[in-house]
């Protein structure tokens, strides 16, 4: 008890916090009404002893504290029957070496028993990465319809989700989260210590130091957004079609791994981003809009959450490869779902290699 009055002191479960105040208040109640001791001083001292005797404890002061202890557990089950077992968690798992289990460490004690099962997306890749194979794996996840039909079924409420994956997927991944009305709570690994952490620090108001955005696109049609949060992004690395179409965006603060801590500050990065992809997918002639990404894994999948099918043109999300410093391959994201994108013959740029084909 507590445990969880510290730890739902700013926390949306009301109930449960009022009902661990009652039920400790009850506890405490108890132990004064039945306490008993006595404190002796050796002799020359001017307080020879103190003694605190409790008669027996009244019936009136044990129905009081059993009623308190009653109603703040009803409070508590209360509030965890109606949300807590509606709450879904998600492991998202694409990369070298990554588990598939979900990092249940982040959670509050005291909730883990009703939560629903984990559920891992994508698929885990041995010594020799197959992009193709992830490709259909997504794909059937789409058709599948697994988040509405699966995760969040029966009424769910709330959803945890995070993991590690290639840029593409993970923006990829997010765009399942476009249309549900879930409440949706991001978690993300930290690699100053390398643990899994929900993004409830305090809101440091990262954001763009810039954004000015490129109106003119290529004759080809392309226009290009790149966001260098992790590491810096130059016109150098990008693809020479897209060189002088595509915006670049830097944080208002130094480069790192995990800028944004707080959800709030990701939600208003996200929405940022959205609008300029918003005028860039007006613009005259604009058939797609090229991202390149680096940022943490969260953001990523935030912003796949921001793509709407219709407004926006398709998006390709580019992988970075850094032994190469540059771009190697692409996936094209529209409302079907997912695919390798072959560049066309007309541009300069290397076709994706065949291996990647689904």
């Amino acid at each position: 008890m507590f445990l969880t009055f510290l730890r739902f002191r700013r926390t949306s479960y009301p109930r449960t916090l009022w009902g661990a105040k009652l039920c400790t208040l009850a506890l405490a109640g108890t132990t004064f009404s039945l306490g008993i001791f006595k404190v002796n001083f050796p002799s020359g001292y001017f307080i020879d002893s103190l003694e605190l005797t409790a008669q027996q404890a009244s019936l009136y002061s044990v129905f009081v504290s059993i009623g308190l202890a009653v109603v703040g557990a009803l409070l508590i089950y209360s509030e965890w029957n109606m949300k807590t077992r509606h709450t879904a968690k998600v492991f998202i798992s694409s990369l070298q070496g990554t588990s598939n289990d979900f990092p249940d460490e982040i959670l509050d004690p005291t909730e883990k028993e009703f939560f629903r099962e984990a559920v891992t997306l994508g698929m885990p890749q041995g010594y020799k990465e197959d992009i193709g194979q992830q490709v259909r794996r997504y794909n059937a996840e789409l058709e599948t319809d697994i988040f509405k039909r699966f995760i969040l079924h029966d009424k769910g409420q709330r959803l945890y989700i995070g993991g590690l994956a290639r840029i593409p997927f993970l923006v990829a991944y997010g765009a399942f989260l476009r249309n549900i009305s879930s409440e949706v709570v991001y978690f993300d690994r930290f690699y100053k210590d390398g643990r899994w952490s929900l993004l409830n620090d305090s809101d440091e108001d990262v954001s763009f130091s810039e954004t000015n955005p490129v109106t003119q696109v290529s004759e080809h049609g392309d226009i290009g957004l790149a966001i260098g949060f992790t590491t810096r992004i130059t016109a150098e690395q990008l693809p020479v079609i897209l060189q002088g179409h595509t915006t670049i965006l830097s944080p208002n603060t130094d480069h790192g791994r995990n800028l944004i801590k707080n959800q709030e500050n990701l939600a208003r990065l996200s929405g940022e981003v959205s609008k300029l992809i918003d005028q860039m997918s007006a613009l005259s002639g604009c058939k797609r809009i090229h991202l390149f990404l680096s940022v943490q894994s969260t953001l990523a999948i935030e912003l796949g959450r921001r793509f709407q099918e219709g407004t926006h043109k398709n998006w390709i999300i580019h992988n970075f490869n850094p032994e190469k410093n540059s771009y190697d391959w692409s996936l094209e994201l529209s409302r079907s779902g997912i695919e390798p994108w072959c560049q066309s013959s007309e541009t300069t740029e290397t076709e994706t290699s065949k291996d990647m084909m689904p």
